[in-house]
Parts: structure tokens; C-alpha cells; sequence
């Protein structure tokens, strides 16, 4: 994991940030993990009304079916 690092400019404060290592911040892996789950939670939900619409439609087919 790379970490990030800031060095004392000449007037005391503090520069850019910089990076140490090749691997993601750990803010960087948490923005990451942040869009991927809400990625995935959208698809669960796209997935569930899919669901839904599959049983209503079965349901549907039998009672022609069985009429």
C-alpha cells in the first residue's frame, strides 16, 4: 500500500501532497471501494425488479396455461 506524504516548504508550511510506492492510498482505494459498491448496489436492485418481473410473468403464463 502507497502512502502519502507532505514535506515542509521554505516558508514553513506544508507542500503538495506525494506519493511513496506504486499501489493506491488508502483514500484512493476507498473512493475506489466507494464507486464499486454503489455500482453493485445498483445492479442488485436492477437484479431484484428483474426478479419481480420473472414471478409476475411465470404467474401470468399459468393462468393461461391452467384456464
Amino acid at each position: 500500500m502507497a502512502i502519502e506524504y507532505k514535506v515542509r516548504d521554505q516558508s514553513g508550511g506544508l507542500g503538495a501532497p506525494k506519493k511513496a510506492g506504486t499501489d493506491e492510498t488508502a483514500e484512493e482505494r476507498a473512493a475506489r471501494l466507494e464507486q464499486e459498491n454503489k455500482i453493485l448496489r445498483l445492479q442488485n436492485q436492477a437484479n431484484t425488479e428483474r426478479m419481480y418481473f420473472m414471478e409476475d410473468l411465470i404467474a401470468e403464463i399459468a393462468t393461461k396455461v391452467y384456464k
